[in-house]
């Protein structure tokens, strides 16, 4: 028999695709994108997922694989919240990517300063990044604070985020981390309210900033919950 389902993934699948800063459209996109028509899974059928209606499991192979990559979730992470096994690679895939892990050092969200590749003494720990989710000079951090936490989660401190410090650009609705002169490092979402670009947390008692200066290290791409780490 199957295990019952986790009540809590309803909740785990909202913050991923908030985190992302996309619409349930823009993932039901993605997922005819990563699966092809046969892996679509429509706004609507999103929308039931993420309000408990209806369950990952009542998903084909196919359209949950889709899903899992259109949230750019790992594998690991995948089974562990899930149950559910992967699906093979398809014939064209590279296998070895799926298997390749790549050991990245861990630094903590400081206060103040850049985090910097070459700083040996500021590593707390490593993160095994599945090949598939590293990105050439990936950054990972451990945050330590409550800015980005909602009621369903969200990063929350412990959670270690990866930065991809090679996208610099600045997009309405993602998250980024930056560091503010005389503030230090943190993490943000950016959001533009009328002329002027905002730095928001997703926590409402944090409330929003506009520092005169700001250096980007780069954006959030994918958030590993603590306790849910390979």
């Amino acid at each position: 028999m199957s295990p019952a389902p986790d009540p809590s993934l309803p909740a785990w699948l909202r913050a991923h695709r908030t985190s992302m800063g996309l619409r349930q459209s823009e993932i039901s996109d993605a997922t005819r994108e990563h699966g092809g028509p046969r892996a679509h899974i429509t706004q609507s059928y999103l929308s039931r997922l993420e309000a408990g209606t209806r369950t990952l499991h009542a998903l084909t192979p196919a359209r949950q694989d889709a899903l899992r990559r259109a949230l750019d979730i790992s594998a690991s992470e995948w089974v562990a919240r899930t149950s559910l096994p992967l699906l093979g690679p398809s014939p064209g895939d590279d296998v070895l990517s799926t298997l390749e892990l790549v050991r990245v050092p861990v630094r903590a969200l400081a206060t103040a300063g850049l985090p910097v590749t070459e700083d040996t003494a500021s590593i707390i720990d490593h993160e095994l990044v599945p090949a598939r989710d590293h990105r050439p000079g990936m950054l990972v951090l451990e945050v330590n604070g409550d800015s980005m936490t909602t009621e369903a989660g969200g990063i929350r401190p412990g959670d270690r985020i990866y930065i991809d410090p090679g996208d610099l650009d600045l997009r309405e609705g993602r998250i980024y981390v930056l560091h503010m002169p005389g503030l230090g490092l943190a993490v943000k979402r950016l959001r533009r309210f009328g002329a002027a670009l905002w730095l928001t947390s997703d926590n409402p008692d944090h409330p929003p900033v506009k520092p005169e200066e700001v250096t980007v290290v780069g954006r959030v791409y994918y958030h590993q919950p603590q306790g849910q780490r390979l």
